[in-house]
């Protein structure tokens, strides 16, 4: 451990993660303006629909490839210099965007971007973890994926706004403005921390440590199961049914989708002050059955009304289910390791983002929805059952 690590000395109270929130919040919402414009943007340039969804493909990619060396980073360099670089990464992505005259320039800036905020997102987890007070650290994170949620739920709309303004390429421009605008902001909020001095070999040698840990691996499963179940069913599955099988408009879906967001951010509150009261187990498998028992009944509501209230209901139960994990990656990381520790829980969860709308896809594909429903909770549920045997990471 490096030498006057903030680590031994955790005082992070409840306005410094509301700062670091609210900067979490502005740099999703930033990074999702452009969400909206991306299929149109691909039309644009007369591409096949396989091209266009290469779009998303190589943006999760370069998430994903990038999630562990961000944390390696941030453990190796400090959160403040890699979110910061990582924030004009993603600027620079937007502009080589809003100049494209090529496809594969779209596809490059996609796939940038896709780096920048695997960096960005792992850097600022890092810092939580690290200035955390272990006794609080549920509420903190709990806080911490507040911000997450709202910036995810404001992005795409203006974004959709800023277009309707301008054109399809107003939104990139106004990413590159807010990107540089929001600089200034991780200055003043992110403060210095004492750097460990690890070589890359250091830092794979201590991710294996890590890995050979089951709790660890435990919590990694629980992580990409959740992520499965929520990208699957809500970004694949769940608009198709409510198309296809109920006949709702574009404007209703988009309510349905939307409720399960609000109550999430409702529940994250009160689970991250029972996360620290009651213990990061228990809840993690209350809301881990609950999720895969809500999604179920998805297929059991056949009008907009039973699917908001499904809808509704599952939010909640995404938003018990992940406070815990969250929390429980900061237990485990030893000091000095916060950034890796992240770093490969966020690997496992943008693995069941890339596979869950893959499978579960593929089933709306076929018209199988109440199996794609009840497909979706099948690996958490599996996931929970295994982690009985988990223990207490609490007072670890």
């Amino acid at each position: 451990m490096s030498q006057g690590s903030p680590a031994t000395n955790r005082t992070f109270g409840t306005a410094e993660v509301a700062a670091l929130s609210t900067v979490v919040a502005l740099t999703v919402m930033n990074m999702t303006l452009i969400v909206p414009v991306i299929p149109a943007f691909a039309d644009e340039f007369e591409v096949t629909l396989a091209a266009a969804a290469a779009l998303v493909s190589v943006f999760a990619a370069g998430r994903l490839l990038f999630r562990f060396w961000g944390g390696v980073a941030a453990d190796r360099f400090g959160a403040r210099r890699v979110a910061i670089l990582a924030t004009l990464v993603v600027a620079a992505g937007a502009f080589v965007a809003a100049v494209a005259a090529e496809f594969w320039m779209l596809l490059v800036s996609r796939a940038v971007q896709g780096v920048g905020v695997a960096a960005l997102g792992v850097a600022a987890n890092q810092y939580l973890l690290v200035m955390t007070p272990r006794h609080r650290l549920g509420r903190a994170t709990a806080l911490f994926q507040t911000g997450i949620v709202a910036g995810a739920a404001v992005g795409p709309f203006l974004g959709g706004v800023l277009a309707d303004l301008g054109d399809l390429r107003t939104p990139f421009w106004a990413q590159v403005v807010m990107g540089v605008a929001i600089v200034p902001v991780i200055l003043l909020t992110i403060r210095d921390v004492s750097p460990e001095d690890r070589t890359v070999r250091e830092s794979l040698r201590v991710a294996a440590t890590m890995l050979r840990r089951p709790v660890f691996l435990g919590v990694m499963a629980m992580g990409f199961s959740l992520f499965f179940l929520r990208a699957g069913a809500r970004n694949a599955l769940l608009p198709a049914y409510a198309d296809i099988e109920v006949g709702l408009s574009a404007t209703a879906i988009g309510a349905v989708v939307s409720a399960s967001s609000l109550t999430s951010v409702a529940a994250m509150i009160p689970t991250g002050r029972m996360v620290d009261k009651v213990g990061r187990r228990p809840v993690a498998l209350a809301g881990a059955f609950a999720v895969a028992g809500s999604v179920a009944l998805y297929a059991l509501a056949g009008s907009l009304a039973t699917l908001l209230l499904v809808s509704a209901v599952a939010g909640l139960t995404v938003g018990m289910a992940s406070i815990p994990l969250a929390t429980m990656v900061g237990d485990l990381a030893p000091e000095g390791t916060e950034g890796i520790a992240a770093g490969v829980f966020r690997m496992a969860n943008d693995g069941g983002w890339i596979v869950g709308p893959l499978v579960l896809g593929s089933l709306a594909d076929s018209g199988e929805w109440t199996l794609g429903f009840l497909v979706a909770g099948v690996p958490l549920v599996v996931a929970g059952l295994a982690f009985f045997r988990a223990p207490e990471t609490r007072d670890a």
